[in-house]
């Protein structure tokens, strides 16, 4: 890779790998609710080993938190994916980021003093400023397209439990020790949202019972599952190696490019303002440099 470091590798091999999901359910198409529930069944199974090699963590609050976060994403991953097919993997991976920008500034609800951190550097306070006005002038460009504005429309339970999500799952990660709490979160935040989306299933399973046991939910939700792994594997060893983990986020804002990329290859062409969307990913790809720097 002509000296790029380990890290980076690992980080872009997980950007692309991430681009997939969406893609292959642009392709396929498979009902959104049974995605979900065999993914998340898939993930379980994965992590289930590694939480068991490391331990489960002895505070409730962990369970609480994550509890919390498989409500969330539970009903968000339906929509998630229910949606790409009708938005495209494109707008999906340009909109997404815009969570990013506002967890940030939710989060100085639970941690005030942080605040003050960013407000006695002035020229990190400065940036951010620069930052959030740039990402209200790009949303403001994604408003004004009636095609942008409708994938919002469609996705907007998605941003934000993109946004509350984290926020819930790092008070999750407070509580565990750093060798468990990666594994345990991922497993028992997919057997509870497993849990979740089960009881949903059973209050509804004349409507969702020939969707949920389809050949091509199945065969989607192992190509996804399988993805999500490699994800997972490629990002967690970048974290890993790397100095600063905000860096292997910034690398991983690089699916929007990515998916760009293959539909040119493709010949597959979007009506929806595509640099305003990019504006969005760079707004978030520039606050967590900011943040590391």
């Amino acid at each position: 890779m002509g000296g790029l470091p380990l890290w980076a590798v690992y980080a872009f091999a997980a950007a692309l790998a991430a681009t997939c999901t969406p893609l292959i359910q642009e392709k396929f198409k498979a009902e959104g609710f049974a995605l979900a529930f065999w993914i998340k069944i898939w993930m379980s199974l994965v992590s289930l080993p590694f939480m068991l090699h490391h331990g489960m963590p002895d505070d409730a609050r962990f369970y609480l938190f994550t509890a919390l976060t498989a409500v969330i994403y539970s009903i968000s991953d339906v929509v998630y994916f229910r949606a790409v097919p009708v938005i495209g993997s494109g707008m999906m991976t340009r909109l997404l980021p815009s969570s990013v920008v506002i967890t940030f500034f939710a989060w100085f609800a639970f941690d005030p003093a942080l605040l003050d951190v960013y407000l006695a550097q002035k020229w990190k306070s400065a940036a951010i400023l620069c930052i959030l006005a740039l990402f209200v002038y790009f949303g403001m460009q994604v408003k004004k397209c009636s095609v942008s504005w409708q994938g919002v429309r469609h996705i907007w339970p998605v941003i934000m439990a993109a946004c509350i999500g984290p926020i819930f799952a790092k008070l999750a990660l407070g509580h565990a020790t750093r060798e468990q709490g990666v594994y345990a979160i991922m497993f028992f935040q997919s057997l509870m949202m497993v849990t979740c989306l089960g009881g949903f299933y059973a209050m509804k399973k004349p409507a969702l019972n020939t969707r949920l046991v389809s050949g091509n939910a199945i065969r989607t939700s192992v190509a996804i599952g399988t993805v999500v792994s490699a994800v997972m594997f490629f990002k967690m060893s970048a974290i890993q190696l790397v100095d600063n983990p905000g860096y292997v986020s910034m690398v991983f804002f690089t699916d929007a490019l990515w998916v760009l990329l293959i539909y040119r290859l493709i010949g597959k062409r979007e009506k929806a303002n595509i640099w305003a969307g990019l504006g969005i990913v760079f707004c978030a790809a520039m606050l967590v440099l900011v943040k590391t720097l």
